[in-house]
């Protein structure tokens, strides 16, 4: 008995463990679109729930009342029971289902997907590739696009139009308390509109297999009052500060004349490579590699060194040619980039 209510205090500690999951979208939506795929989602459980019950209510039933042996049978041709077929063969499920399916049509009608061909500009073009995203924001007035990796800052209360595309192969961006999965796949644009009814960051990730690092690709949306996302933006468009120590002036000599600038860019600098992510503000982020490592200076100092062994198959090399001195300034040039 007392192993059987550890197992039962067990079973509720996960299960509200669950419920707090940044995938948990049931039990703590952050928009409308969430919102209507969630009750969509209790009421798929509560029907199935209410059919599974019935079903072993019945089943008791027959087991408590069964009559004669197993020996006693009726006749061949007798019909007895066909009526219990029909209802709870054939008529519940397709209430069930029917009902069901009109409530996933409604939130398809809700909040519909939108395909290539669209003629407006989306607010936020989406890349994904093998293994993380880049946001692009279009140009403001006499500024420059803006890249973020990882991260979509988006503002509360106002939809967001994100026009969806991969570089390689099929990926799925998926943002669960915010709106259901959308594929992107090459060649093609889908678009997606996404609207948070208050600030926070939500958890994302890819949810197509795209290769070994799959597990390894996230995403995070960080929504914001309208006047601090537009104060973030307006920082985004800025060249990247000049160095204010000489450990940081030494870490940009270091960077430039190392083989950082082939893959990344630091707008402001001679680095323009487009391989990598933009690395113009790249201290004011939280997670680098994809979404895998909090931005500190170990995870840094590691994932510049030996981000094979952090990441197989990413296409950030071993650069293990820095000496210590050359590693310190390089990571704190990178930490003053914000």
């Amino acid at each position: 008995m007392r192993s059987h209510s550890r197992a039962l205090v067990l079973t509720l500690a996960l299960a509200v463990a669950g419920c707090d999951s940044p995938q948990n979208y049931m039990g703590d939506t952050g928009g409308p679109a969430a919102e209507q795929l969630a009750n969509l989602g209790w009421q798929a459980l509560l029907a199935f729930g209410a059919a599974t019950l019935i079903t072993w209510g019945l089943i008791l039933w027959v087991a408590l009342r069964r009559r004669g042996t197993l020996a006693e049978h009726a006749p061949i041709d007798a019909d007895h029971g066909q009526a219990w077929i029909l209802i709870g063969g054939v008529a519940i499920p397709f209430v069930v289902l029917a009902v069901l399916f009109i409530s996933m049509l409604d939130s398809l009608a809700a909040f519909p997907m939108h395909h290539s061909g669209a003629s407006n500009r989306p607010d936020i073009r989406l890349t994904g590739q093998q293994w993380w995203f880049e946001a692009e924001y279009g140009p403001g007035p006499g500024s420059h696009q803006v890249f973020v990796p990882t991260e979509i800052y988006i503002p509360v209360g106002r939809p967001i139009e994100i026009e969806l595309q991969a570089r390689d192969v099929i990926h799925s961006f998926w943002i669960p308390k915010l709106h259901g999965k959308v594929d992107l796949v090459p060649g093609i644009s889908n678009r997606i509109r996404i609207l948070a009814s208050r600030p926070g960051t939500y958890e994302g990730q890819c949810a197509e297999y795209c290769g070994v690092q799959h597990a390894q690709m996230r995403l995070r949306v960080i929504a914001l009052p309208e006047q601090e996302y537009a104060a973030w933006l307006a920082r985004q468009r800025e060249p990247a500060s000049e160095p204010t120590t000489d450990a940081a002036r030494q870490g940009r000599e270091v960077f430039m004349t190392a083989a950082c600038p082939l893959c990344h860019t630091v707008r402001g600098t001679d680095a323009r490579g487009r391989l990598g992510p933009d690395l113009t503000h790249m201290a004011s982020r939280e997670l680098i590699a994809g979404g895998a490592f909090r931005n500190d200076t170990a995870n840094l100092q590691a994932w510049v060194t030996h981000a094979q062994s952090l990441k197989p198959g990413s296409r950030m090399p071993n650069l293990t040619d820095f000496s210590g001195p050359d590693l310190q300034a390089l990571s704190a040039y990178l930490q003053s980039l914000r």
